[in-house]
């Protein structure tokens, strides 16, 4: 679903649970990790307390919202349906939560670029009965064919780093 909900590889630049460099940094309060809680900011899926709705935390703006509601959608009725447990609600911060406990919770991390979320996306089988092997070998062209064009790219944050350097 991270492939669709978050289509552009500047998406994950906010996926991070920290920004800031060696002074320890602030936290983002963006999800890293498949998990959801009761009004924990640090899971990807939010149930909020004041309301009755479920938040989904690694959804970008740029996402469609005819795809990525119609890929959650069918995650839920596939969920439903196939009576998939969930497990129990994550109301830990997950940030300060040591990566071995992660591990031992079997908590997937999300992916972390456009080029993770594309290889995941293409193994989906939900995503190939949802969107149709048509669509989605279109958007998965597409969007390696843009993974590849960003790593030609040279960034001004690149020649500012470097250049002096080098």
């Amino acid at each position: 679903i991270t492939a669709i909900a978050c289509p552009t590889v500047n998406s994950y630049n906010g996926l991070v649970p920290k920004v800031g460099g060696f002074e320890g940094g602030t936290y983002t309060w963006a999800p890293t990790h498949m998990a959801y809680g009761k009004n924990n900011r640090s899971a990807m899926l939010r149930l909020p307390q004041s309301r009755f709705a479920i938040e989904n935390r690694a959804a970008d703006m740029c996402m469609n919202p005819y795809l990525g509601l119609g890929m959650m959608l069918s995650a839920s009725v596939e969920g439903l349906v196939n009576k998939i447990d969930p497990g129990p609600s994550l109301d830990e911060d997950l940030y300060v939560m040591a990566e071995s406990e992660k591990a031992e919770r079997a908590l997937a991390p999300l992916p972390r670029n456009l080029l993770e979320a594309t290889e995941l996306l293409s193994q989906s089988e939900l995503a190939r009965g949802m969107l149709g092997p048509v669509l989605l070998n279109s958007y998965l062209t597409y969007k390696i064919d843009e993974w590849e064009r960003y790593h030609q790219a040279v960034t001004d944050w690149e020649v500012q780093e470097y250049l002096r350097l080098y």
